[in-house]
């Protein structure tokens, strides 16, 4: 029995042999049509392994952005290589297989793993990777907080902000740490109406006042835990239509007198808490800007000076100029002669001398001071329309200019300064004439 089925299985084995041959070669050919061997790249993040080979030394690492990512290519079948994913791939760098330590970078042997596909399928563009070894170095940085260009809700402003923890200890590669100028918390307040805490995350600034790029932060340890901080921010009410005064300290020279004091602009925008704000309320909601910044000592004309808000408001609590406003004001002293006054004359009694028919003048304000001396009678019984003036405007074309103003007074009156306004002259304007045919 035996012998028949041996013989029938011997029975044209040349033809039976080649018989399978045909068959693997069209299953490859089918197989090969249907599901053929393709090639694929991925780029992949390297992650590092056994750190705490160089810690224990009191040693840390730094990778080039550009040795990072690593591209890995998969060979296999289409079926597997299409549903692969870079996140299906782990490439790692293992610190334990450092190849020398003599040398600064190390290089590390890096291997990319994948479960989908055997490891004899995978290969890396390059066996090792240059990691840079560093000592650990740390420093204490204070958090600066920066709301950037939001704005809260209309009549809001940022009052104060503070950070928790108000300052933050990094720990990393020595070069790393040295390049770090401060360290900045961006907060978004837009459309803010109440106070509150936010999450903030922390940006490096190096030394050149760039923002170190997040490759390098990952090198980086918060003693926080995280590079983020609370900020608690507290929002404060806009209030406008504060009123300004101004003292002045010393005495003008001798037969001179103070006869007006007054700031610019003469009411501001303020913002503050409501218990500051009430108590500003309290004060006629005006603020006094006090004698230490103006000085009229020995003066014979006027004195102005330019005062920053903010200094005056320095030590009064939870108050400050808004936004809106310019913490810069200029103190107006005005000072005269004993037995003088200051006249308000309207531009239109200024008569012109000289100017070309074709040409029109425009000033810029609508009056003119004109201080005049006489005894305190006769000033309390001059009126603006006995006072004449005149401008010469020979020799000038379009253009804007600076002219002297030709005071005329009255006899037992004098004219205590000079005057000079800004003129405009400007061609008239032509009107269109239309012309018709009966």
């Amino acid at each position: 029995m035996k012998k028949k089925i041996l013989k029938k299985l011997l029975n044209n084995l040349p033809l039976k042999i080649l018989s399978i041959l045909i068959a693997i070669v069209i299953w490859y050919v089918v197989v090969s049509v249907n599901d053929p061997i393709v090639k694929e790249r991925f780029d992949v993040p390297v992650q590092v392994t056994n750190e705490a080979y160089i810690a224990a030394g009191k040693k840390t690492y730094q990778i080039e952005e550009e040795y990072q990512t690593v591209t890995v290519t998969v060979t296999d079948n289409n079926s597997v290589v299409s549903r692969l994913k870079a996140s299906d791939i782990t490439v790692t760098a293992d610190l334990t297989q450092i190849v020398t330590m003599d040398t600064n970078p190390v290089y590390v042997p890096i291997k990319a793993t994948c479960s989908m596909v055997k490891q004899e399928k995978l290969s890396t563009v390059t066996a090792t990777i240059p990691v840079e070894i560093e000592d650990v170095d740390s420093e204490k940085f204070p958090i600066t907080i920066d709301a950037g260009n939001t704005k809260p809700a209309k009549d809001y402003e940022v009052g104060t902000m503070t950070s928790d923890p108000e300052s933050i200890t990094i720990s990393g590669p020595t070069s790393l740490i040295n390049k770090i100028s401060s360290v900045v918390a961006k907060v978004d307040v837009t459309n803010m109406r109440n106070s509150g805490t936010v999450t903030a995350d922390l940006m490096i600034i190096d030394k050149n006042q760039d923002e170190m790029p997040e490759s390098q932060m990952e090198f980086l340890n918060f003693d926080s835990g995280s590079p983020q901080v609370d900020v608690d921010i507290e929002l404060w009410r806009r209030v406008s239509g504060i009123k300004l005064s101004a003292l002045y300290s010393g005495t003008p020279a001798d037969g001179y007198q103070i006869k007006n004091i007054y700031t610019t602009p003469e009411e501001i925008t303020v913002a503050g808490s409501e218990e500051a704000l009430a108590k500003l309320a309290d004060e006629g909601n005006t603020i006094e800007i006090p004698e230490d910044y103006t000085s009229v000592a020995g003066q014979r004309s006027d004195v102005e000076t330019t005062v920053d808000l903010s200094d005056v408001l320095a030590d009064v609590t939870d108050l400050k100029v808004s936004s809106s406003s310019s913490a810069s004001v200029t103190v107006h002293v005005t000072v005269m002669p004993n037995e003088s006054r200051e006249f308000e004359l309207d531009v239109d009694q200024i008569e012109t001398s000289n100017l070309q028919s074709t040409y029109t003048v425009l000033y810029d304000q609508t009056q003119l001071a004109i201080r005049i001396k006489a005894s305190d009678k006769d000033l309390a019984k001059l009126d603006t329309s006995q006072i004449n003036a005149s401008i010469d405007l020979n020799g000038m074309g379009v253009g804007d200019y600076e002219v002297p103003v030709k005071i005329t007074l009255p006899d037992g009156y004098e004219l205590v300064d000079s005057v000079k306004t800004t003129i405009h002259i400007k061609e008239k304007a032509v009107a269109n004439k239309t012309t018709g045919t009966n």
